[in-house]
């Protein structure tokens, strides 16, 4: 069975000019060439749906996983200054608590001194 269809392009329109360029200057019939081009478009346009879909999905999975990456890294980093805070300071520690006065006061000359000298 063989169907008929006319096609009316518009010479005056840039997009239809160049379509009749194209069917002038092709090796095959222009029903040949308008077949070809139709299938050519849906099926790219099949593949690139289905092409985008992938992209999209990877997309995900990769957002997913820096959120999931950023999860673990708070939570390691709240577990740190959990840590450090319930942490004992060292021995060697230098703090700048006022309230510890017995320190404040130290005199290093102070074992030498003779208080039997200073109670005359």
């Amino acid at each position: 069975m063989v169907k008929t269809t006319n096609l009316r392009l518009n010479l005056d329109k840039s997009d239809h000019r160049k379509a009749y360029e194209i069917l002038q200057n092709s090796d095959k019939s222009y029903s040949k060439t308008i077949v070809a081009a139709l299938l050519s478009f849906f099926e790219n346009e099949e593949n690139r749906k289905h092409l985008f879909d992938g992209i999209r999905e990877i997309v995900r999975e990769e957002i997913n996983a820096v959120f999931e990456n950023v999860d673990i890294v708070q939570e390691s980093v709240s577990a740190d200054l959990s840590d450090s805070e319930n942490a004992p300071e060292s021995e060697n520690a230098k703090t700048d608590n006022s309230e510890n006065t017995a320190d404040n006061d130290y005199d290093e000359n102070e074992d030498y001194v003779d208080d039997d000298f200073l109670n005359m």
